[in-house]
């Protein structure tokens, strides 16, 4: 006889590194809130992109690729 999973004990599927409201450090155990994180990553992608570290073309795809990669989580 195998055992059975019932439909309720279905395990959920969390995002990793994010609370619902905002992310949450690990070591640190601090909650930044997800505004704050979105603004930190788009003004990091244009500040390198202004200074040379990335060429403009290439921060642009990295900027497209993540734009695209989070419309087709949600």
């Amino acid at each position: 006889m195998s055992p059975t999973r019932s439909s309720s004990a279905a395990p959920t599927r969390a995002r990793i590194g994010a609370d619902a409201d905002g992310y949450r450090v690990p070591l640190v155990g601090v909650t930044v809130a997800s505004r704050l994180v979105e603004t930190g990553f788009w003004g990091g992608l244009l500040g390198a992109a202004a200074l040379g570290a990335l060429d403009p073309p290439l921060a642009l795809l990295v900027g497209a690729g993540v734009v695209v990669a989070r419309h087709r989580r949600s």
